[in-house]
């Protein structure tokens, strides 16, 4: 399969993501236990992945201390994010969230110019303003019409901003540490942020009967969702891919509108979709 194949793919997964986490978090009694029983499953899932088709070989560890803080913050960003994950989308309709969420892409790039150097240019200023825009449009409405829950948009922008942070971090740790075994840490161990202090077994059990199947759905969506992403950049240039998998942005504005009739400023969602979109391409 071509690079366009995997970025397709990539779409899908992530659309489906995004949709069903909405539909899971509304129904949540507890957003931390959904989040858990999430994650659990993913990591699960990618641990499969792993065992069937990475060499034991692989497996390395790094000895720079660097290298060890990086990947250990970037855990923590990661469980920080999934943490907020899903009281986010239980305050926030999908096609709003997913708009957010972009905000992620511009910390990652802000990030990249700090830790390393990299060239700040006018497309990239003008990416990150079209994000900024869509998130004004996003929240902005007057009088009676603005649904959008301020304690939600807060959620939601604090966990885009820890994502975007581990991202950055990623590059330091996928370079010292295996692309395999560093995928695993980054998989498994949030899921201690996600439980500190403590959690009840019972709140996890009452989750699990809840989500049933759809957990599984999403928690397969998210793991290859991520590994059609690096299938498609191994196959191609960032900047060729990576515009047309953010495009699961506006599909997902799109489907809330369609699928969970999130009717509410329905021009103003998909104008803020699409500034988003925009702002990816001028980014990458």
């Amino acid at each position: 399969m071509d690079w366009i194949g995997f970025s397709l793919l990539s779409v899908f997964c992530f659309t489906i993501l995004g949709l069903l986490q909405r539909i899971l978090a509304v129904e949540s009694k507890n957003p931390r236990a959904t989040a858990v029983v999430f994650n659990a499953t993913a990591a699960l899932i990618a641990l499969v992945i792993f065992i069937l088709t990475s060499d034991v070989n692989k497996i390395s560890l790094p000895t720079d201390k660097i290298a060890w803080t990086s990947m250990v913050l970037a855990v923590f960003c990661y469980g920080l994010f999934e943490r907020g994950r899903f009281y986010a989308a239980k305050l926030l309709e999908a096609s709003v969230l997913t708009t957010v969420f972009n905000i992620s892409l511009l910390i990652t790039l802000i990030g990249s110019f700090i830790l390393y150097s990299e060239t700040l240019t006018v497309s990239k200023i003008f990416g990150g303003a079209f994000i900024l825009i869509a998130l004004f449009v996003v929240y902005y409405s007057k009088g009676e019409q603005r649904k959008i829950s301020i304690k939600g948009l807060i959620i939601a922008i604090a966990i885009s901003i820890a994502i975007g942070l581990a991202q950055v971090l990623d590059k330091k740790g996928a370079v010292s540490f295996s692309p395999e075994t560093y995928s695993i840490f980054v998989w498994v161990l949030p899921i201690l942020v996600i439980i500190f202090p403590s959690i009840k077994i019972s709140d996890l059990k009452k989750e699990l009967v809840r989500a049933k199947w759809r957990v599984i759905v999403i928690a397969a969506a998210n793991v290859f969702g991520y590994l059609f992403t690096l299938k498609a950049l191994t196959l191609t240039e960032v900047t060729r891919a990576i515009p047309l998998m953010q495009t699961s942005t506006l599909f997902t504005v799109l489907a809330g509108i369609v699928i969970l009739k999130e009717r509410d400023n329905l021009v103003r969602k998909i104008i803020a979709g699409g500034l988003a979109l925009v702002g990816v391409y001028f980014l990458v």
